[in-house]
């Protein structure tokens, strides 16, 4: 379990390195690093990390400079990143000798399964869109629509800042017609949704919210 501030997270990345072991442990301290594999925890499209299994390339060389976040990280870190970009075959996509980045040029990966805990990091780029509605006001309309596609354990977990979110366009953006009707109709897709069985325990939630935490005036 790795525990990193929340104002970390975008610019933090994990990264495993792969050394010799011996039967001597002394020798061990000594053995320096052959090969790094590493994961970034933020997509450019400010998601995070999916759940799930990630197969990650490990980069070969006995060089010091993979100690060096700079030296890897504009190099693609999962096989499947590489196959979206194709890569052409016997070209390096880095120029860093001892490094092998191509998908045909390093046949090892590592394989490693992850889960993200935070009430604040979400992996739902439709869901980010409307949590960050003020810098992307002009897909307002797009993000209220698409709320109603995104799996209910993802809502649930963001409620308090969903719920914001939704009382907040509505006074801000009182002008504009078109945003009580989609707020009203999200605001009835979420009740709706916490009165389902699978997430009736975050009906507490609500209620906390109701009572202590609205305070959207112009929408009461």
């Amino acid at each position: 379990q790795v525990a990193i501030a929340i104002e970390e997270v975008s610019r933090c990345h994990l990264r495993f390195t792969f050394r010799h072991r011996s039967s001597q442990e002394s020798r061990d301290k000594s053995e320096r690093a052959f090969g790094v594999g590493f994961v970034k925890l933020m997509n450019a499209d400010g998601t995070t990390l999916q759940d799930g299994k990630h197969n990650l390339i490990v980069y070969k060389g006995d060089n010091k400079k993979m100690e060096d976040a700079r030296s890897y990280l504009s190099l693609p870190c999962t096989k499947t990143e590489v196959e979206e970009k194709e890569a052409p075959s016997g070209k390096n996509l880095h120029p860093l000798a001892n490094f092998t980045p191509t998908k045909d040029s390093t046949k090892d990966s590592f394989q490693i399964a992850t889960v993200i805990c935070s009430t604040k990091l979400t992996q739902n780029v439709d869901l980010l869109g409307l949590l960050n509605w003020r810098s992307s006001s002009h897909n307002i309309a797009h993000n209220l629509r698409k709320l109603m596609e995104v799996e209910g354990g993802e809502i649930v977990k963001f409620l308090p800042d969903t719920l914001d979110a939704l009382f907040n366009i509505m006074m801000e953006m009182s002008e504009n017609e078109t945003y009580d009707f989609l707020v009203f109709d999200a605001l009835v897709f979420i009740i709706s949704l916490i009165g389902d069985i699978k997430f009736q325990h975050f009906n507490a939630v609500l209620e906390t919210y109701i009572y202590k935490h609205f305070s959207a005036t112009l929408a009461y």
